[in-house]
């Protein structure tokens, strides 16, 4: 059977060869990754591959609970980010009052460095407590004898490790949400006026879908903000999860287990994305999203 004849077959070898690149610069990334470390010859200075890889086998356990344990946080803090930033955009865009009373407050936000921020996330939720969603047993508990289901307990929490990722993931989507909804042309808008629309039917069916393209672009940049936000809360403000993993390994001068974590991060982000991208254009009309 031709993959001309067979339309899901058609699509696999179209998504094979869009991976085709990322392949080729995965396995040149690691080509040079070993150059250099041969070159240096010290794993002090620059770890292997074969270094990196038995420094993680050895607390894989741990490794593997805390990238669960991080990119719950990264789920929770995106849905957030994607939420307050889409409805808060559309407000702003639409009411012009509420505009200029916060537009202020939102640009001075922003102008204030990140990393500053998150201590004080952290301890906002350590006076009032973080909110469980959802309280399930990570695969940890399956994948690795000597790990009991306590120790692979995950939730979904809104705490400050979250909401400081939403923060940070926030503004990418709040920003062309408003800049896609004022973007409508004017002759939908001359449209709206002949069909008799209201004004929140306008929103709904010209302004909102106008700004379908933008909101889902913007989607993919709040998916890597928000786990830069998570892995940043954790290393600088709390003691969980993988980010904190880079912190203990900094303490003890452990390089190829260092190496090891960065790269799983890497991993993570890149199938993050990748779902994010192919939810994104489940959701959305096609064509809204490349």
């Amino acid at each position: 059977m031709s993959f001309a004849s067979n339309p899901r077959l058609a699509r696999l070898e179209q998504w094979v060869r869009k991976r085709i690149p990322t392949v080729i610069a995965g396995i040149a990334f690691l080509v040079l990754w070993e150059g250099l470390a041969r070159v240096i010859g010290s794993n002090r200075i620059f770890a292997s591959l074969e270094y990196t890889w038995s420094s993680l086998l050895e607390q894989q356990d741990t490794v593997f609970i805390r990238i669960t344990e991080t990119f719950t946080s990264v789920v929770v803090a995106f849905v957030l980010a994607s939420i307050f930033g889409i409805l808060l955009g559309v407000l702003i865009a639409e009411i012009f009052t509420f505009r200029q009373m916060s537009m202020p407050l939102v640009i001075f936000g922003y102008s204030i460095p990140h990393p500053v921020l998150a201590p004080v996330f952290v301890i906002w939720f350590l006076v009032f407590g973080d909110v469980v969603l959802l309280t399930f047993t990570g695969p940890s508990a399956y994948l690795f004898g000597d790990v009991a289901a306590n120790q692979a307990q995950q939730s979904f929490a809104i705490n400050g490790v979250t909401t400081f990722g939403a923060w940070v993931g926030f503004f990418p989507v709040f920003i062309s949400t408003i800049t896609g909804m004022n973007s409508l042309e004017e002759r939908y808008r001359h449209l709206g006026q002949v069909l008799g629309a209201t004004r929140w039917q306008m929103v709904k069916y010209f302004r909102f879908y106008r700004a379908l393209p933008n909101i889902a672009s913007s989607l993919k940049s709040t998916a890597q903000l928000s786990i830069v936000g998570v892995i940043v809360a954790e290393f600088v403000a709390s003691g969980a999860g993988i980010g904190y993993q880079i912190v203990l390994a900094w303490k003890t001068a452990e390089l190829g287990y260092m190496f090891g974590v960065i790269t799983v991060i890497m991993v993570g982000s890149y199938v993050f994305f990748q779902m994010v991208v192919w939810i994104i254009k489940k959701l959305t009309p096609p064509g809204t999203v490349s």
